[in-house]
């Protein structure tokens, strides 16, 4: 069978050293054996054209390059609403838009998006409410895990202290950014070892009272995942949280971690593995029932179950899906 070609260009690099929906997916689309799948890194380079993974993925450096060898391609996938002029340049028989924000101000790019796209996904009940009115082919595809990744892992030096010091360790991976509710976490560090690995960001200063490790690259980040007790959530109720599906919900599944959150729509999808809170109090009583819960075996078993059953493999697979169907209806043809 003829692999259909697809490229996702411009908006992250593939190296980069946080791995994201992007990568995910389009690693997957490469894995099942159905697609060749061209990378254009969001970095422009002159000196390098691109990298060949393996037969069924190549990262291209230079969008202008690549657009010369491969002019034509089966499917241009986007995550980035600005990127829609992309389709000025490049031909593709099918478009697929996976939308992951509602940002106001990116409305008119939005729409511009949506409007080339044959599929729209959308990581979030929400955030479908809004798109399915601006779309007919709609799906809800939220955001996965890798289950395999529940090994053994050493404990990284700079974790090492505050697993000495034989307290409960929080952890909080990502961007503690403007969207994050600054006030819970430094409350939190006054009370717990509330350690944050990623980067800041758009916020004036860090908490008081937290334990700042710095960025940690994809892989890196697991061993903290793997020996933290409890793994935090704390996002305002805003135009960000509300419309997101936090890839660390699941993440920290994997390791059969209990995970306490504000009460964002996403973290009520699973009442029983995320802990919600509406208000501060309720955030520490569910975190004192967290940290119970991190030395309940057969509720560590439970959320590992829930990882499996949200893997980015099946994510792919709904993608596939969408595409074949769309297919069949409209008569594309790849051949």
């Amino acid at each position: 069978m003829k692999k259909k070609t697809i490229v996702y260009a411009n908006t992250i690099d593939y190296d980069h050293d946080l791995q994201q929906r992007p990568m995910h997916l389009m690693n997957e689309f490469a894995k099942s054996g159905k697609y060749k799948v061209y990378y254009v890194n969001q970095t422009q380079r002159t000196d390098k054209i691109r990298d060949r993974i393996n037969e069924n993925l190549e990262i291209y450096h230079n969008w202008e390059v690549f657009k010369k060898r491969v002019p034509e391609v089966d499917i241009y996938f986007s995550s980035w609403s600005f990127r829609h002029v992309d389709l000025n340049e490049i031909k593709a028989k099918l478009v697929v838009y996976d939308s992951l924000d509602n940002f106001e101000q990116n409305e008119p790019e939005e729409e511009n998006m949506i409007k080339k796209a044959d599929i729209l996904c959308t990581t979030s009940d929400t955030l479908y409410d809004i798109r399915k009115h601006q779309h007919k082919n709609i799906h809800i595809v939220r955001n996965g895990c890798f289950p395999e990744m529940n090994r053994d892992y050493e404990i990284p030096k700079d974790l090492l202290p505050f697993k000495q010091s034989g307290k409960p360790i929080l952890l909080f991976s990502g961007a503690l950014a403007y969207w994050c509710d600054l006030e819970l976490v430094e409350k939190l560090g006054k009370k717990y070892q509330v350690v944050v690995v990623g980067m800041p960001w758009a916020i004036e200063k860090m908490p008081d009272n937290i334990h700042y490790l710095g960025k940690k690259k994809y892989k890196e980040l697991q061993a903290y995942y793997y020996h933290c007790d409890v793994s935090l959530l704390p996002f305002k109720r805003c135009q960000v949280s509300d419309y997101s599906n936090p890839i660390k919900m699941y993440e920290a599944m994997v390791f059969g971690k209990p995970t306490v959150s504000t009460d964002i729509p996403e973290a009520l999808l699973y009442p029983e593995e995320v802990l919600s809170s509406k208000d501060h109090k309720e955030f520490f009583d569910n975190i004192e029932k967290a940290i119970g819960l991190s030395k309940d075996f057969s509720y560590s078993k439970r959320l590992i179950e829930v990882a499996h059953e949200n893997t980015w493999e099946q994510r792919f697979k709904q993608i596939d899906n969408a595409i074949d169907e769309y297919c069949k209806r409209s008569g594309v043809d790849f051949d």
